[in-house]
């Protein structure tokens, strides 16, 4: 978990104008999601601020009202934090998939499988073989991603990886803002499921090959776990309404006394209510 100078440079990183009068690590609370040390920041203005950091939940800083205690801060974000994971376990693709029907322990196990297999002593006949676990792993995964969007697709067979890979990232990254995601994940998987398909059907396969291919497999099946866990995480990112920039910071409204969102990109003041940060799934 943080330390007060850490804890410090969030608070500069986060908010605008204001400068630190005094910090401290005020105390660290045991809660049924994490550890979280919580710190109080009082700023040259008198404003107070909490900051709470855990290694196992998401860190954020709340201006307090005034006589807010820190029980009271600290309850608030234990309550945000409490809804978005309610929100996130209810519909969890990953937890809920492997719940049901065991694909990604199976998946792991064969890499694991595979991993240990790979010596020098094996014989071209052997890498074959293994070129073929190799293209059972995609296989097992592209069935994995088609149970997503099987529904979208009638035609559905599954060991038609190529094109079952491009329609779940088009499905999971859609739109232009993901464009470049989509076409770096679906090069790389592309370009290995090709290069494995050649090793199945090659007469002289050398462990190098096997070892290529399978740390492209890795990749591949890396790349998309991070984006299927990142898609189900239950913040939406926020966004500036005039920009769609994601820099901003928190400065205080000289009107309300209260903090809003101000756009480092265009310079846009704006509010976000927490029903917008948490994504509706």
């Amino acid at each position: 978990m943080w330390d007060i100078k850490e804890a410090k440079d969030y608070f500069y990183m986060e908010t605008a104008h204001a400068e630190i009068s005094e910090i401290v690590l005020a105390e660290t609370k045991d809660s049924y999601f994490d550890s979280i040390n919580c710190f109080r920041i009082v700023t040259t203005e008198g404003q107070v601020f909490f900051i709470f950091n855990g290694d196992a939940t998401l860190t954020n800083i709340y201006p307090a009202r005034p006589d807010e205690s820190l029980d009271e801060c600290y309850y608030k974000h234990v309550g945000f934090m409490a809804e978005y994971a309610s929100r996130a376990i209810g519909q969890n693709f990953v937890l809920d998939f492997i719940k049901d029907t065991s694909v990604f322990p199976i998946l792991d196990r064969r890499m694991h499988e595979i991993n240990a297999d790979i010596t020098l002593e094996k014989n071209a006949s052997q890498l074959s073989g293994m070129a073929n676990q190799i293209r059972d792993c995609y296989i097992i995964l592209t069935d994995y991603l088609m149970n997503k969007v099987r529904s979208h697709n009638p035609e559905f067979k599954n060991d038609n990886f190529k094109d079952n890979l491009s329609e779940f990232l088009s499905y999971i990254l859609p739109g232009k803002q993901s464009e470049t995601r989509r076409n770096v994940i679906n090069t790389i998987a592309q370009k290995g499921w090709k290069m494995n398909s050649e090793l199945v059907h090659k007469d002289s396969v050398t462990v190098f090959d096997i070892l290529i291919s399978f740390n492209i497999l890795q990749l591949v099946v890396s790349s998309v776990s991070n984006i299927i866990v990142g898609n189900n995480m239950p913040f939406n990112k926020i966004k500036c309404p005039r920009c769609k920039g994601e820099n901003h910071i928190m400065q205080q409204d000289s009107e309300s006394q209260g903090y809003k969102y101000v756009c480092e990109s265009c310079g846009h003041v704006f509010d976000v209510s927490l029903d917008s940060i948490i994504k509706q799934i």
